[in-house]
């Protein structure tokens, strides 16, 4: 089935399913850079099964996408549209990591690649 048929039939799914998965990438991959920052094993432990719980989310979601879009657009999206948003949300805003501004052109053109991969026609 063409993914122009699905993403008509379950639009509104599909945003959700973004929504979702990119939420669980920002978790997942937040909490597994605290746990490399824990001064404890209690915390150490303790963010790593919080990661890993959003990183079921991502898995689940991921194959959300898959059933909403295309296989290569759940890949560009659950995969590279992630790389982005970790870059900005979790490095960038809850880390606190400077990015130069060469690294945020490389952000810019990932983004600018996923969105090509994501809608591009074959």
């Amino acid at each position: 089935m063409p993914w122009e048929y699905r993403l008509e039939k379950g639009a509104a799914m599909l945003a959700v399913v973004i929504l979702v998965n990119q939420i669980m990438n920002i978790g997942a991959t937040s909490f597994f850079a605290l746990s490399g920052e824990a001064n404890s094993l209690k915390r150490f432990i303790l963010f790593q099964i919080i990661g890993g719980v959003f990183g079921l989310g991502i898995n689940l979601s991921y194959a959300g996408l898959v059933r909403y879009a295309s296989v290569e657009a759940a890949a560009a999206i659950g995969i590279g549209m992630a790389f982005v948003m970790v870059q900005i949300f979790s490095s960038y805003l809850f880390l606190h990591v400077g990015f130069t501004a060469w690294q945020w052109m490389g952000v810019s053109l990932v983004f600018a690649g996923v969105l090509f991969i994501a809608f591009g026609r074959a």
